[in-house]
Order: C-alpha cells, then structure tokens, then sequence
C-alpha cells in the first residue's frame, strides 16, 4: 500500500507538470494543411491560422471542418504528451488510469 508520503510527493510533481504543460504548444493541422491551430498544454486554445487561398476553392462547411480537424489533432497530441508525462509521476495505483 502506498503511504501519504507518496501522495503528497505524486500531487507536488502533478503540480509542477501543470505548470510544465501550460506553457508547451500542440499544433494540429487539417489533412490539407491549410488550416492550423495552436493550444496549451491545459487545452487553451490561442492561435487560428486560415490559409486564405482555401476560401476561393472550399465552401464555409469545408473550412468549418478543416477547424473542427485541426482542433482534434491538436487535442490528440496535448492529450499524448499529458498522459506520458503523469505516467512517469504517478503511482501505480490499481483501479485508476489515466
């Protein structure tokens, strides 16, 4: 069983990955790579690229789903980093996964 100890020790290191996370960027980008988006490591959202040429060649629906993908991938590779990063600070604890 583990002690307090190891708690307390896993909760400072999770604090400190917060920190650590919120200040790396994931980019997603559409298939076509016209369309990108930037987000934290806490999954803020904080930069939109829109190549304007996709505008003369794709209607509003297309490009609303380049935004959709773009934010999924971003969101993937946030979401890879985080999982990989608290796996290495926290416990093996039997019934929780992360």
């Amino acid at each position: 069983m583990l002690g307090l100890g190891k708690f307390k020790e896993a909760r400072e290191k999770a604090e400190a990955l917060k920190v650590k996370l919120a200040a790396m960027n994931f980019e997603g980008k559409s298939a076509n790579e016209k369309v990108s988006i930037m987000c934290a490591g806490d999954k803020r959202f904080h930069s939109l690229h829109i190549d304007d040429s996709i505008f003369k060649i794709r209607s509003r629906e297309d490009v609303q789903e380049m935004i959709l993908e773009a934010i999924d991938r971003a969101q993937e590779k946030a979401d890879a980093t985080i999982k990989e990063e608290m796996s290495a600070i926290m416990p093996s604890i039997p019934g929780m996964s992360l």
